[in-house]
């Protein structure tokens, strides 16, 4: 784990955003002072600090230096610091929301019942306004607890697997439709140093949380474990029997979210996200194709796994209107700055249907494949599904994968700790 956070070690990623002024931090002394010596007069009354994780496509960072730029401009009382956070990104929130000087503003993939009780993150239903019915609401279900909705989506992440059409033109192989035929072409598409699929870096990544999916089983159900069982053991042993095949690559460059490997032709499909399709296309032309995990028999169903980014405020933020009427400027009514971050810097689906309708980059090629087929096999991840609750059937999947536990028992005491965990969440 990461040693905790410092302030110091933050501040290095950092741009201060007044009044006609960005100062960045890095440059030693105290940029407040700095702003006022160049403009005392536009000296701002408040300070708010966005936290992002390091996004990997190119112009996102000078993106979102940008709308602090233009929000400030338009309310020159309110300074924003845009903090851009490498490495582990989910520890060092983590530990930095306990502290007093924790950012007022920051990016989750998950909001759980611990953090509404520990004030981490504020109510937003005022933030969203009257748009809330704009947005998709299966997006927003995941993070309303109590009636109450603590998340505004930035960007909806669309996840499924990629291919190369040659490849399984000159073998012969039609798209899977199961998961035995997805095993199956992983095992032919290997030769040489090209392997058949890549998943992640463990040789499971993912494929570990949606495989059941499309076994009919979603893992959690309500506030009940449900991965005590068959369905799931005859997923992970069909896993650990691929893994055990050496038909994933493992060890590369990049993780699954990068599409280096399918791009330089050292896997032949990979498990990868809407996000990358430009560069994909950049590369490999028409030689690029779509389609969601098959359903692992029949019986099951397809999925294509709507993951993605939200805003929170800091519930113990000490300027928590001027956070909250940050986040409803750029994510709730700047509609052309959502636009810009979803479709400008690699492609990710709006969270707002009425952008969605408008994207015309969606709607055509490799795009238009992956938004149909979510359209038909959609899934989003339990709202219970937490880190903390996922923890122990990660351990097991390990476990049962890579060194040969037994599937049933090994699931069965893991499904008591990650119950054991979700009992524990206050009920909201």
């Amino acid at each position: 784990m990461d040693s905790p956070p410092t302030r110091r070690g933050f501040l290095k990623g950092s741009v201060l955003f007044v009044a006609g002024a960005a100062v960045s931090a890095c440059s030693g002394g105290d940029p407040m002072a700095k702003a006022r010596g160049a403009s005392p007069a536009g000296a701002p009354k408040i300070t708010l600090n966005h936290w992002y994780h390091e996004y990997g496509e190119a112009g996102t960072q000078q993106a979102a230096m940008r709308y602090a730029a233009d929000f400030t401009k338009a309310n020159p009382d309110i300074a924003v610091k845009v903090s851009w956070i490498p490495g582990n990104y989910a520890t060092k929130w983590t530990a930095a929301v306990l502290t007093p000087g924790g950012p007022d503003v920051y990016e989750v993939n998950d909001v759980s019942p611990n953090m509404v009780k520990a004030n981490q993150v504020a109510p937003l239903d005022d933030v969203l306004g009257a748009e809330k019915a704009d947005f998709n609401p299966t997006v927003l279900e995941p993070y309303t607890w109590g009636g109450k909705v603590y998340a505004v989506p930035m960007v909806v992440d669309l996840m499924l697997l990629f291919y190369r059409p040659s490849l399984f033109q000159k073998a012969g192989l039609p798209v899977p439709t199961t998961f035995d035929e997805l095993a199956g072409a992983a095992k032919k598409l290997t030769a040489g140093k090209q392997k058949g699929l890549f998943a992640g870096n463990d040789g499971i990544g993912p494929l570990a949380t949606v495989v059941p999916w499309s076994n009919g089983n979603p893992l959690v159900r309500d506030r009940k474990i449900v991965y005590d069982d068959p369905a799931v053991v005859e997923v992970l042993t069909a896993l650990k029997g691929l893994y055990d095949a050496k038909a994933t690559l493992q060890g590369y460059s990049t993780d699954w979210w990068d599409p280096g490997a399918l791009v330089t032709g050292a896997a032949a499909m990979q498990w990868g996200g809407l996000w990358a399709v430009p560069g994909m296309t950049e590369a490999l032309g028409d030689d690029v194709g779509a389609f969601p995990l098959p359903a692992f028999k029949a019986g099951g169903k397809p999925v294509v796994n709507m993951g993605g980014w939200v805003q929170v405020v800091n519930g113990k933020s000490a300027n928590l209107e001027a956070a909250k009427r940050y986040v409803r400027w750029l994510w709730v009514e700047n509609t052309a700055a959502q636009t810009d971050w979803n479709l400008a810097y690699g492609f990710h689906l709006p969270p707002r249907t009425s952008i969605a309708a408008q994207a015309d980059k969606l709607r055509t090629g490799l795009a238009k494949t992956v938004m149909d087929a979510t359209a038909a096999n959609g899934v989003k991840q339990p709202a219970l599904w937490t880190p903390e609750v996922r923890q122990p059937y990660t351990d097991a999947v390990t476990a049962i994968v890579k060194k040969d536990a037994d599937p049933a028992r090994t699931l069965a005491e893991a499904a008591e700790r990650s119950q054991d965990i979700l009992d524990r969440m206050p009920a909201l």
